[in-house]
């Protein structure tokens, strides 16, 4: 099926309507139930409405791109998130962008080792579950279709913002990580982040890549642990430089021609 190079506005409004209700009435719950003494950390059945609201932009993305003809079923989806067949290359630079920014972030603002380097490995399913799958979301739809209305740049810190925006909920759950946490120090990271995917997705043409990527952002804090909600320094830093290198990357893959502007791949 051929896809067109254009912003596609009712594909993107439909998965954040789809996605943004589905996260709010789930980890509203969890506000709700926490703020009544009902935690995450005592009663284990709440991991329910919370996984739910965490696969919200996962499971929009597959309403919104059927109900929109991007897809012809359930298959087409998954060969188009799924897309392993890559260079070695392309996963040593999407692996790397994740290891760089936790890097900056260990240099710049400290961090404690907590577990053997190859729990990253043993993580990464979890992680897969828990961070990699939003991907199927936010870098397969939200992204692509910003960067062809308004480019690379702004795309990309459009796409943290509203990336960011739907976490905030986490940091008004008792008993999970964010609860209380920095929101603006995190937003910062995130925008970092975003960019650093955004360019695997620009560059690369790959949902899975992005995804391998998230995992590994993720799941590297499980051994060297550093504060992602804790300086305003190190998030800034660590995100001109995010932004410098993915810029670099897309620029490289534009003169080389590896670029496919459409997204023809894979939307």
């Amino acid at each position: 099926m051929e896809k067109s190079e254009k912003f596609n506005k009712k594909l993107f409004i439909d998965h954040l309507l789809i996605t943004f209700p589905i996260m709010l009435i789930c980890w509203g719950l969890c506000i709700v139930l926490g703020l009544n003494g009902i935690t995450i950390s005592e009663h284990p059945w709440i991991f329910l409405p919370y996984g739910m609201g965490a696969w919200s932009t996962t499971i929009a993305s597959y309403i919104a791109l059927k109900k929109n003809d991007e897809v012809t079923g359930f298959k087409d989806w998954l060969k188009n998130v799924f897309d392993f067949r890559h260079n070695g290359t392309l996963y040593i630079v999407a692996i790397g962008i994740a290891v760089l920014q936790a890097l900056m972030m260990c240099i710049l603002d400290g961090y404690e080792k907590v577990a053997p380097i190859y729990m990253i490995i043993l993580s990464l399913p979890i992680m897969f579950i828990g961070g990699g799958i939003e991907e199927v979301g936010w870098r397969y739809i939200t992204f692509p279709e910003l960067d062809k209305k308004f480019g690379f740049f702004a795309a990309a810190i459009i796409t943290g913002m509203i990336w960011a925006l739907w976490h905030l909920p986490l940091f008004f759950i008792p008993g999970v990580n964010q609860y209380g946490r920095n929101f603006a120090v995190f937003t910062i990271n995130v925008i970092g982040a975003s960019f650093g995917l955004a360019a695997i997705r620009k560059a690369f043409s790959s949902v899975w890549l992005c995804i391998l990527c998230h995992m590994f952002i993720n799941a590297i804090p499980e051994v060297f642990r550093y504060d992602l909600y804790g300086s305003y320094k190190a998030g800034i830093i660590t995100t001109v430089v995010l932004i410098i290198v993915s810029s670099v990357i897309v620029r490289t893959c534009k003169t080389k021609n590896m670029i496919d502007e459409g997204y023809n791949d894979v939307t």
